[in-house]
């Protein structure tokens, strides 16, 4: 049995001894101290595949931001910022689900390795349009596009991969690792950004960006190969993926999880993808305040990745993840009831503390729950939230333009405390989660 274990450790890369981390060079101390936070990152391959997500997602969010006061700049046009920044969504609802069908049939690492590399070469083309004078929204548009195809191709592989690179008790800290490896780029990536954008240009950035990306790249490189277990790869995609839909519906826990999180992301997402026109409208803000916005928000997102690290199982879960549509609400409703810079600082970080509930811990009690075999196309239907981002943030844009940006982002936030009561009173298998 111990031969077998070390046979184990060695070819994935999982090292449960807590004395791994005193081996950490540098960050050893750091370790020690918040040994359970950080558990997960004592195994190398976990460690070099969070690290590309770090990567990955600083070139996402900076390039977010500037995308969008780049062409709010270039356009003054709400509608056609909202489309732009929502470019991705009709590309990831296509693609996701067939990217999931490939993460539970292709190497994991290859699919990974290929979007990153492509958004990369997308971030290319814009910083080389620039430069030539010849770029215009509707090429924006169409790279936003193409990248919403490569994040359908990359999250459900990745999210699927982590079990076979982690032991079993450290499922849910490593699913909520990755997630901080989002909230930390969303905390740092916006601010830097839209800094940047003030400072050198958008064409600078949009450079960075795609170097930021072949660092994932190199990261996700050094990561053996991860191949799905064992399924069944001779039937046709559309079976494939009917039986991933015939599986959630069976699965009643993942399917109540998936339409919590499908509803919380519709009425909490829109306000973060058109935060540069409320910030421009109400605070008369800058490309250097809309930046400390989304880095407020991400500071929020932190601050919850780190707390549900620490979660385990009795910890009364279910009643948490409720609790982030009331938070979120919340924060919405003292956004638009304190029209200053300083409350919207706040608020967002609120808002950023309550889509973790939802995505984070959602996303790992989904995972916990869910047959290996399916995880990735379990994966890719909580994706298709992002693809369906337009059905909540069309919406909002044009009640914001016919109503105020405070009128339509009230509406939403008392949405969402609405089904936030609904979802306490009606849905007693998510309370019943420990």
């Amino acid at each position: 049995m111990a031969v077998q274990d070390s046979t184990y450790r060695r070819s994935t890369g999982v090292d449960e001894s807590p004395r791994y981390l005193a081996r950490l060079p540098l960050v050893g101390v750091l370790f020690r101290s918040f040994s359970h936070t950080f558990e997960s990152l004592e195994n190398r391959n976990y460690r070099l595949l969070w690290l590309g997500m770090v990567f990955a997602m600083g070139g996402f969010q900076m390039q977010m931001v500037v995308r969008g006061i780049f062409v709010y700049d270039l356009t003054g046009d709400r509608i056609i910022t909202s489309m732009v920044a929502l470019g991705f969504a009709p590309s990831l609802l296509l693609v996701s689900l067939y990217g999931g069908v490939l993460g539970d049939r292709m190497e994991r690492r290859l699919i990974i390795q290929l979007s990153q590399a492509s958004n990369g070469l997308c971030a290319a083309i814009v910083a080389v349009l620039m430069m030539t004078d010849l770029i215009n929204w509707g090429h924006l548009f169409a790279v936003s596009m193409a990248q919403g195809a490569m994040f359908a191709f990359q999250m459900p592989a990745r999210q699927a991969a982590i079990p076979s690179l982690v032991s079993k008790s450290q499922l849910p800290n490593a699913f909520a690792l990755n997630a901080m490896a989002m909230s930390i780029m969303t905390l740092g990536a916006p601010a830097i950004g839209g800094l940047l954008y003030d400072e050198v240009g958008a064409v600078t950035v949009y450079w960075i960006v795609s170097g930021i990306m072949l660092g994932s790249v190199i990261f996700t490189s050094l990561v053996p190969r991860m191949y799905p277990p064992e399924t069944d790869k001779q039937s046709a995609v559309v079976d494939n993926i009917i039986a991933g839909f015939k599986y959630i519906g069976r699965n009643k826990i993942v399917l109540n999880l998936m339409i919590y999180s499908v509803i919380v992301a519709l009425l909490s997402m829109p306000f973060r993808m058109l935060v540069q026109v409320y910030a421009k409208d109400i605070y008369e803000s800058d490309g250097s305040e809309v930046g400390l916005l989304l880095s407020a928000l991400g500071l929020g997102g932190l601050i919850g990745s780190v707390s549900i690290a620490n979660l385990r199982q009795g910890h009364h879960r279910g009643w948490i993840l409720l609790g982030g549509a009331f938070i979120a609400g919340g924060s919405l409703a003292l956004i638009v009831g304190v029209p200053y810079f300083a409350a919207g600082m706040f608020g967002m970080v609120g808002l950023g503390l309550g889509e973790q509930a939802r995505w984070a811990l959602g996303q790992s009690l989904m995972m916990e729950n869910a047959d290996d075999k399916f995880r990735a196309r379990v994966m890719s239907v909580l994706m298709m939230t992002f693809g369906l981002m337009p059905l909540g943030t069309a919406p909002m844009a044009f009640a914001m333009d016919e109503l105020g940006g405070r009128l339509a982002v009230a509406l939403y936030a008392a949405a969402l405390l609405a089904f936030a009561v609904y979802s306490v009173l009606f849905m007693a298998r998510l309370r019943k989660i420990e």
